[in-house]
């Protein structure tokens, strides 16, 4: 396929218009007391929601199918699609809704309760979506779609992925998804137990492979065995804003699992990744890293141009055990800028690794700014192996005897205008790492910083001196 081209925008939600919700259409109803051979109207709904999103069924672009409450027991296969011109077809939920898995223990790779393949221009809204063999929501070769408001719970692989439809073998021809948003959705306990893998389950809570043009937003992402918000595979050009991710990784570090699982997690991996924003997100309480960015599969493609700003992190990792760290930089990342946020309780605060065992290219431009580094339980950080770092105005609180450690081959580290001293949150121990107006940070941040991140973490503009950290200071 053609190489997708980078989107020069100050935002990634600014890009190319995403799915839209139908303006209009018509309505047909699905109910438990219904039939198939019903005509699908209030008073003579069908049965079965796969019936109604079948190729078969009379729905078209604009119309909504709404599920009235009980419980469904199907494969529900998305056999249309919806137009940029009529808007999205809306499967939507009408009280509480549960869909089950008919074979919870059999499903096999890609299957969802939820799937489509080849097909675009859906709103998906509403659903709780428990015990799957494999996914609960499946999209393959999608384009133009919202996930939104679902509650998904102890599935085999992901709540909700999307993904290619046959094509595993990397590059660009990898990257067969456009247009997805995945907003408001709870994904709890994902990768509980798929047939093949038993307790480790399979690929991670909520993952977006292979997609160009994205945001996943203010999604609550919970107690899954493997990682959580997983970006990966050649998508670019999308966001990660306003998420919850705690709890993740639990096998991490444990006799049946492996020592990794990061909360939101940018993975390269066979293809080019670029122009992805990670801001304002809470990611604590991990087993294991919060924040990744790095490349499993060196020479397919690297992970360049990544903003990850205003994100609150804290309690991740476990001492002795795994890295922990609030955020890590592996090899063949470049050009990336780490501004504002507020790391406290981790493990390590940052590790930034430029070569790992996945091998590749040294790690390179990467720009630490404005951050707070607070109360980590092993060093600060640790930085090896990196072309061209920047760590300026970052405040630290640990009496560690090395301000953070490195090692290996570091050309052009420049490191000034860090401050040490106790941050004096607002509540440390209630975990409102706002600022106290005697805090150290205040008006230490640099100034020069791009426009993305010229609002906080609460949407207060950073006037006249920033304060370091996610908040920026504010009166009473």
């Amino acid at each position: 396929m053609t190489q997708a081209t980078r989107v020069s925008v100050t935002s990634p939600d600014a890009m190319n218009p995403l799915a839209t919700s139908a303006s209009s259409g018509m309505t047909y109803y699905v109910a438990t007391n219904g039939l198939d051979t019903n005509s699908g109207t209030l008073n003579s709904p069908w049965r079965s929601i796969n019936h109604a999103t079948s190729s078969d069924s009379p729905i078209k672009a604009g119309d909504t199918i709404q599920v009235e409450s009980g419980v469904y027991t199907e494969l529900i296969t998305l056999g249309k699609s919806g137009n940029s011109t009529l808007g999205n077809i809306t499967l939507k939920a009408s009280g509480a809704v549960t869909l089950r898995d008919p074979d919870p223990n059999q499903g096999g790779f890609r299957e969802g309760v939820i799937q489509s393949a080849g097909k675009g221009y859906w709103t998906i809204d509403g659903f709780r979506i428990e015990n799957t063999s494999w996914a609960g929501i499946s999209l393959r070769d999608a384009n133009n779609m919202i996930v939104q408001n679902n509650y998904t719970y102890q599935t085999g692989a992901s709540g909700i992925i999307v993904l290619p439809d046959t094509y595993y073998d990397g590059g660009e021809a990898e990257v067969t998804n456009s247009n997805i948003k995945i907003l408001n959705n709870t994904i709890e306990r994902a990768n509980w137990n798929w047939k093949t893998s038993n307790d480790q389950g399979t690929q991670e809570s909520l993952s977006v492979w292979g997609v160009n043009g994205f945001e996943v937003a203010n999604n609550t992402v919970k107690e899954g065995k493997r990682e959580g918000i997983d970006i990966k595979v050649g998508s670019r050009n999308g966001s990660v804003h306003g998420n919850t991710v705690t709890a993740q990784a639990l096998v991490s570090g444990t006799p049946q699992g492996y020592n990794g699982g990061p909360g939101i997690y940018l993975d390269g991996n066979r293809a080019t990744m670029f122009n992805i924003s990670v801001y304002n997100n809470t990611v604590y309480a991990n087993t294991a890293d919060a924040i990744a960015i790095a490349d499993e599969v060196p020479g397919q493609g690297d992970v360049y141009d990544i903003r990850v700003y205003n994100n609150v992190v804290y309690g991740n990792g476990k001492l002795g055990v795994n890295g922990g760290s609030g955020i890590t930089i592996n090899s063949n990342v470049r050009d990336v800028e780490i501004l504002h946020n507020t790391f406290v309780n981790n493990v390590q605060a940052f590790n930034i690794a430029g070569i790992d065992n996945y091998g590749g290219k040294k790690a390179s431009n990467i720009t630490i700014r404005n951050n707070i580094f607070a109360n980590s339980t092993y060093r600060n950080g640790f930085i090896g192996d990196t072309d061209n770092v920047t760590l300026s105005n970052n405040l630290f609180t640990n009496g560690f005897k090395e301000l953070y450690q490195t090692q290996g081959t570091l050309t052009n580290l420049q490191s000034n205008n860090n401050i040490t001293g106790d941050a004096q949150f607002v509540n440390l121990s209630g975990n409102d790492f706002h600022l106290l107006a005697s805090s150290p940070a205040i008006n230490a941040g640099f100034l020069g910083i791009g426009a993305y991140a010229n609002k906080d973490k609460d949407g207060v503009t950073r006037s006249q001196g920033n304060d370091i950290g996610a908040y920026e200071y504010r009166a009473g």
